[in-house]
């Protein structure tokens, strides 16, 4: 087993141009308001110990969707395959008790907007009809015609992210990150979460 934790985050090409950029006109149509299922709204961390949602960045919070595109059926069915292939490329061949994935998050991050530091153990995604914690967070790009909107894990290690990449690593304590402000133009990507 591989000691060194870069080594379970993995990058990899994963989305053709025409599907990223045809994922990214269809959020372009999509209006900023109050549903997050159709909407674009100010992303928020959940504590769960107060039950309670807040941004950590204030108004440079990004904005999320849950929304449905054309292209969330043809990602979510690569994103499956990927995944069992990140499991062989970490040499764990031995694991396959993976139980799920979930739908698609978009971030949407405007001019001067950010992510605060933070790790994805995310217990919001389990209400009670699925159970279980995120044990692997799967992040992709959908375009790199920004500035700024660095993904820094680790402190101070910049992951480069070009269009169409995904970038596999554990859910957990060890892989804090971060996205810098982007400071020109619109940077969009998504997350779907293993347990």
């Amino acid at each position: 087993m591989e000691k060194n934790i870069e080594h379970y985050a993995k990058k990899y090409k994963f989305l053709d141009k025409k599907t990223c950029s045809q994922t990214i006109k269809e959020l372009d149509n999509l209006v900023t308001g109050t549903n997050w299922n159709k909407e674009f709204v100010q992303h928020t961390f959940y504590n769960s110990k107060k039950d309670e949602s807040h941004t950590r960045s204030g108004s440079q919070e990004l904005d999320i969707t849950y929304a449905e595109t054309s292209t969330n059926k043809l990602i979510m069915n690569k994103l499956r395959d990927q995944i069992y292939q990140y499991i062989v490329d970490v040499g764990f061949s031995w694991f396959s008790s993976l139980d799920g994935y979930s739908q698609i998050k978009w971030n949407r991050y405007s001019e001067n907007r950010k992510m605060a530091l933070h790790v994805d153990h995310i217990k919001s995604l389990f209400t009670g009809e699925k159970k279980g914690v995120p044990i692997l967070s799967c992040l992709g790009v959908l375009n790199d015609d920004y500035e700024g909107g660095e993904l820094v894990m680790w402190d101070d290690k910049i992951i480069p992210l070009e269009q169409g990449d995904l970038l596999i690593f554990p859910s957990n304590f060890l892989y804090p990150h971060k996205v810098e402000p982007v400071t020109k133009g619109t940077r969009y990507s998504y997350v779907s979460w293993v347990w």
